[in-house]
């Protein structure tokens, strides 16, 4: 299916980022006779508003420390270390001469990221100082352009021991008071160094049954007092298999990666993230879902260059579920460096479990972007 559509049945008009535009959207359906029985909380952007409404009327929330753990990363690493949760070294920085002093302190590599994004923005591996320097330049410049847009809390970022790996998955978490479950883990797929884009995402990971991640993820969530709901833990392995807590964000994961869970498990994760803010307890469901198909979705991305032409239409190949394209003629691709530079979204499916990390995915996609987009490769600025 090519141009899948997403849609809600009703929406309030008010800013999702703002407590007081919601409230005040709320207030007036009120008058109405309608009122809600919880807000739930879907992006990073919306955990600290969506709390802080749930709070106001009376509802389950997320504590205000739980919401900073999860949206300011250097609190967050913070309560990891003091839970004794295996998380790389960090120290907050604003300036070019603080970055230098974090250099001598950690060592190099380091990655350099915002303390409060998502979406790889702005998150950069430096290997030298020189790098480090134009790393937070470049960290920073995603920041004044998106920073208004999302709400973010402020101009620092964190400069992070580098655990040298490309082997890495996302855990979906069910949290409750003092405990968490674990529902799905997701096979992640990096665009080349020194950047960390997200190219393709598989459920179910081979590493599902791994009782060593899965404990680390919920003692991650337990650590930041994540109470409710589902939570995204992102993990890394280094070359030593050893697991390393990256980040958590007290909200499911993003870029599709629910629906692939959903098909692969046919078990709705926003069923059980709505349902843990309204009070349910689903943690048997959860503990009882096991996958019996493979799912994925991956990013098209178009070579360097100005894209000349568009070539949709072709036969797809059997595992592709669904097929969206968001590039056009003329559009300039460039680099992965975060979510904003994607050409469009693959999303395949196979009646099997791998047992071991495949490249399907990536390779699927490239294919079909190779035979897509038409580049001018000596057009690129």
């Amino acid at each position: 299916m090519r141009k899948r559509n997403r849609t809600f049945d009703n929406m309030l008009s008010a800013d999702p980022k703002d407590p007081e535009s919601l409230l005040s959207a709320i207030r007036a359906q009120a008058a109405q006779g309608w009122t809600p029985k919880v807000v739930v909380p879907l992006n990073d952007w919306t955990v600290d508003s969506a709390n802080a409404v749930n709070r106001a009327l009376g509802l389950g929330a997320l504590g205000v420390d739980a919401v900073n753990n999860a949206r300011n990363k250097h609190a967050m690493k913070r309560a990891l270390l003091d839970a004794d949760v295996r998380t790389p070294r960090s120290l907050l920085v604003q300036s070019e001469e603080e970055l230098l002093e974090a250099l001598d302190a950690i060592g190099l590599p380091v990655v350099i990221k915002p303390y409060d994004f998502g979406g790889s923005g702005g998150v950069v591996l430096a290997t030298t100082r020189e790098e480090a320097v134009a790393g937070l330049a470049e960290s920073k410049a995603v920041i004044a352009q998106y920073g208004s847009s999302f709400n973010i809390l402020g101009d620092k970022y964190l400069v992070e021991q580098f655990v040298d790996s490309d082997d890495e998955v996302s855990v979906e978490v069910l949290c409750g008071e003092g405990r968490a479950q674990v529902l799905a883990v997701t096979e992640k797929y990096l665009s080349p160094r020194p950047w960390f884009a997200e190219t393709a995402h598989l459920v179910p990971s081979h590493r599902t049954k791994d009782a060593e991640l899965n404990d680390l993820a919920v003692r991650a969530c337990v650590a930041l007092g994540v109470d409710r709901g589902l939570a995204h833990v992102e993990i890394k392995f280094a070359a030593d298999g050893t697991p390393w807590v990256i980040e958590v964000a007290a909200r499911p994961g993003g870029d599709g990666i629910m629906d692939q869970v959903e098909r692969a498990y046919a078990l709705n994760p926003y069923r059980v993230h709505v349902g843990s803010y309204l009070g349910v307890d689903l943690f048997d469901v959860v503990a009882a879902a096991e996958p019996t198909r493979t799912s994925a979705i991956a990013f098209l991305k178009a070579r360097e260059g100005r894209i000349k032409d568009v070539l949709d239409g072709k036969p797809l190949p059997p595992e592709v579920r669904s097929l969206n394209i968001s590039a056009k003629s003329g559009d300039l691709s460039t680099s992965a460096k975060n979510w904003s530079n994607r050409e469009g979204l693959v999303e395949l499916d196979w009646d099997r479990l791998f047992d071991e990390k495949t490249s399907l995915p990536v390779d699927v996609a490239k294919e079909l972007a190779d035979q897509i987009f038409v580049v001018d490769e000596a057009a690129g600025e």
